[in-house]
């Protein structure tokens, strides 16, 4: 998409977040963080220091000829490639602090001979980062399952990928396994009550042609497996980088967690549509629900221009209805009537998961506002739809509460113009007027997507308030 790349330079968030590597200072990470540095991986690399990095999940190049935009022919011998991946690795082992964790995500590559008989790249890579005085440590291999694929002739169609979990010796790794617990197939009461453990074989399709987590790109990994890996091994103001940034997916997913974040990609259109794709994300839970409440409440889900104050208006008058004491107050009740003996194995449990299950499953239409705040949250945050329905009720829940503070206990005016100057692919602000410039998180010029080059002209009609109505 050589036009999207001519179209971009005058874009918001690619002025924001696209940082030539020409420009990027030797051996200072804090002067590319929340950047898509727009050069080669192992020459920006070797520009970081030691230890500066608490977590790297990325995918290699392939070495199988993908016809990647404006860059090298992904295609060299089995011995270029190997001693590519052996510098890179070693740059990767050197900048990530002890306890920090590398999540390497492959597939395979073919040798040179005739019979192009395949390689694995994870058994490719496993020697160079076992490699040398203080080997990684191999603390997990997880199998990336999805539906689709290409159909061969001569063999199965490949339906998964391996993502190998190193961890640098030195320190215990994060993990928080109840950030990532995912809804039980069964209502037993001897289960946990905020759900299982997700296990290392994890079974999400491929990114779907249209999707708003595509781009031009041709291997885009989805949200939800980067989104998995950043909550669960990592902590909020930790450095997630990506060496192979490609579509943003990893740089996006740690930018709306709450993670310092640098992505590295080569070629100049990906980091352009990268950084595109990133001004969509707000940095937390909090301010992405205080943006979806905006285009919803504020704007019914379309372009246009509203008063600043007008914005604070309506969204303090929606919180407010929301009743978030009052419905804290019956969550944390149901929630101690739970584990009133306990260990919380009884057959309260399975009434409150079957309870909230069927609340979080009538959406908007239910009248409840902080399900309305977890619909809204789910377009955002991808691995919402595995939870069970407590856990999303509990953090919808806190969400909002955290917007109803911003707004009716601090400056709600001055909050609401942080919220849109996070987001400059959506949102522009002038003097007292604030802009929607585009509803959708699409990256391109495809029909109704924001254009690249600063959008259209915005649709001035007025609003309705069927949302504010349904909600409440």
């Amino acid at each position: 998409m050589p036009e999207v790349a001519a179209a971009s330079g005058e874009h918001p968030s690619v002025v924001r977040y696209v940082e030539p590597a020409s420009s990027a200072p030797a051996r200072s990470p804090d002067a590319i963080e929340g950047r898509i540095v727009n050069g080669e991986a192992v020459a920006v690399l070797s520009a970081l220091p030691a230890g500066c990095v608490d977590l790297v999940h990325t995918s290699p190049p392939y070495n199988i000829d993908r016809p990647y935009e404006r860059s090298p022919r992904d295609r060299g011998s089995t011995d270029q490639y190997a001693a590519f991946l052996r510098e890179v690795i070693g740059e990767l082992r050197r900048v990530v602090r002890p306890g920090g964790s590398i999540f390497w995500q492959t597939g395979y590559t073919q040798d040179d001979e005739p019979g192009r008989e395949i390689i694995p790249i994870d058994f490719l890579s496993y020697d160079l980062f076992r490699a040398g005085p203080d080997p990684f440590l191999l603390w997990d291999r997880i199998i990336w399952r999805y539906w689709g694929g290409h159909a061969f002739r001569k063999k199965f169609t490949n339906k998964h990928e391996t993502i190998l979990w190193f961890v640098k010796p030195g320190a215990e790794p994060t993990f928080s396994v109840d950030a990532v617990r995912e809804r039980a197939k069964e209502y037993d009461k001897r289960n946990n009550f905020w759900g299982r453990n997700p296990g290392n074989v994890w079974e999400v399709d491929r990114v779907a042609f249209g999707s708003t987590e595509q781009t031009s790109h041709i291997a885009v990994f989805p949200e939800e497996l980067s989104e998995r890996i950043v909550r669960s091994c990592s902590n909020e103001g930790d450095l997630v980088l990506d060496p192979f940034s490609g579509s943003g997916t990893t740089p996006k997913v740690a930018r709306g967690l709450g993670r310092r974040w640098i992505g590295i990609e080569l070629s100049p259109v990906y980091a352009a549509e990268s950084a595109v794709r990133i001004g969509f994300q707000q940095p937390s839970e909090r301010d992405s629900l205080a943006s979806e409440l905006i285009k919803t409440a504020l704007f019914n889900r379309r372009t246009g221009r509203r008063a600043v104050a007008e914005a604070c208006e309506r969204l303090r008058a929606w919180v407010e209805g929301a009743r978030v004491a009052q419905r804290r107050e019956a969550y944390e009740a149901d929630v101690a009537a739970v584990f009133h003996d306990g260990n919380g194995r009884n057959d309260r449990k399975r009434d409150v998961w079957a309870r909230y299950d069927a609340l979080i499953g009538q959406g908007s239409a239910g009248g409840d506002a902080v399900v309305a705040a977890d619909a809204l949250l789910l377009s955002c945050y991808k691995l919402r739809r595995r939870l069970n329905g407590v856990s999303r009720y509990r953090s919808a829940l806190e969400a909002l509460a955290r917007v109803e503070a911003s707004l009716c206990d601090g400056d709600a005016e001055a909050y609401v113009r942080r919220v849109a100057d996070q987001e400059p692919s959506s949102f522009h602000v002038d003097g007292d007027m604030l802009e929607l410039r585009s509803d959708r998180r699409a990256v391109g010029l495809a029909a109704g997507s924001v254009p690249l080059n600063g959008g259209s002209p915005p649709d001035d009609g007025e609003g309705d308030d069927s949302f504010q109505a349904k909600m409440l």
